[in-house]
């Protein structure tokens, strides 16, 4: 999954996409849209609310679950079956706080089969960065070997995004 979540923020991170100056919800629409789509390449569905239509050839809208984003898979053989969520993604860039990451990460420690990712802003990194370590140390069912994936926007200066990933210690 690591592969996949560094393609995306290659298309992120390209420099046509100014992410500098945009709003906040614009970029969480971006971020979404572009991991529905690579979802959808790798044969899952999304749940996530709605997109801006940011990308016009591009569309979901099945409403979010207990996480922003996720990909699931469906039964082939019944399609009101689920049978796994690969991917689980939470998002805090409005509430730049380590209180607006707090409300918000805790929830991915209880996705124990999925690839989690949260997507914060750069202030207050250091304090996050510490907290998610502790979290995931602290956490009995974050299991050795297993990944979570922080992407980090970093809006003062030329909007880029950053990767860093956390496993237990």
């Amino acid at each position: 999954m690591r592969t996949e979540i560094l393609n995306i923020l290659e298309e992120l991170n390209n420099p046509a996409n100014d992410f500098a100056k945009k709003s906040y919800k614009v970029v969480t629409e971006t971020i979404k849209t572009l991991f529905a789509k690579q979802g959808e390449k790798l044969g899952y569905c999304t749940a996530a609310h709605g997109n801006l239509n940011i990308f016009l050839d591009f569309e979901y809208d099945e409403g979010e679950w207990l996480f922003d984003l996720v990909w699931y898979k469906m039964n082939e053989n019944d399609d009101q079956i689920m049978t796994s969520i690969p991917l689980v993604l939470e998002s805090e860039l409005s509430d730049k706080t380590f209180g607006g990451l707090k409300v918000d990460f805790d929830k991915l420690l209880v996705a124990t089969s999925s690839t989690k990712v949260f997507v914060t802003t750069i202030h207050e990194i250091e304090i996050k960065k510490k907290y998610i370590q502790k979290a995931i140390n602290g956490f009995n069912e974050f299991r050795k070997g297993e990944t979570l994936y922080l992407i980090i926007w970093d809006e003062n200066f030329e909007g880029n995004f950053i990767l860093e990933e956390f496993n237990r210690e």
